[in-house]
């Protein structure tokens, strides 16, 4: 039996917070999840280019290891072609939602390949702090994703849009396959991520935000890349 994957994280409410222990049975990451058609084809076409294949249906969801999740602010990666991309994350434990954000950090070279094989090589990325779903639910598409990627001495914006640009949480759960959802597990779900501003960026650190311009609040989190020699 495989060992779920703890997570200790805070969550924020309109007032005050509170500790959550949260048990992750589960881990599904969701792609190709843009609402506007030309924003979708953009994020197709920037993996095109590094020859990844485009995909045969959308949404698609892919299951993968629990123990890739991680809070911590460093991850280690073989290869000096990975990147990080920005998504929300849901945290789904029976009728409880709660909502963070995230990073599904890839192995470009191998996603050309396969693209589960890609994103199992690596951690998910995610802040030891999340909201109550129902908190942000009736304005959520005024959410904004944000990331800012440093390569060197350069930090520069590498994406931006509100969640009205991709699938809402109702339609990222509807749209699972059936049977895809166990109200008796943990799931966390990645949603899919956003287009970069200008081009794939195979970045040295990663910082991600979930603002909410309603409440004025911000989730932010920060991982550094490390890239381990593959011989000693």
């Amino acid at each position: 039996m495989i060992t779920p994957k703890i997570l200790y994280l805070k969550t924020t409410l309109l007032k005050g917070s509170r500790d959550l222990v949260f048990t992750a049975d589960r881990l599904a990451c969701g792609g190709w999840v843009g609402r506007d058609q030309k924003d979708l084809q953009a994020h197709v076409d920037e993996l095109v280019q590094l020859g990844v294949p485009a995909p045969q249906r959308i949404p698609i969801y892919m299951n993968f290891s629990t123990y890739l999740l991680t809070t911590d602010d460093e991850i280690t990666v073989i290869s000096d072609m990975t990147s990080g991309e920005v998504e929300y994350v849901l945290l789904c434990s029976g009728d409880e939602i709660w909502v963070t954000v995230g990073s599904d950090h890839t192995d470009r070279d191998v996603e050309t390949k396969s693209i589960p094989g890609s994103k199992q090589m690596y951690a998910k990325c995610l802040p030891p702090e999340c909201w109550s779903y129902p908190d942000v639910k009736n304005h959520w598409d005024r959410l904004i994703l944000r990331s800012w990627v440093t390569k060197g001495s350069e930090r520069n914006l590498y994406q931006e849009g509100p969640l009205s640009n991709i699938l809402s949480p109702q339609e990222m759960l509807e749209k699972m396959p059936r049977g895809g959802i166990d109200e008796k597990e943990g799931l966390v779900l990645f949603s899919g991520t956003i287009p970069t501003r200008e081009r794939i960026v195979f970045g040295d650190s990663y910082e991600l935000e979930l603002e909410d311009p309603v409440l004025h609040r911000t989730i932010q989190h920060r991982y550094r890349v490390r890239i381990l020699p593959q011989y000693v």
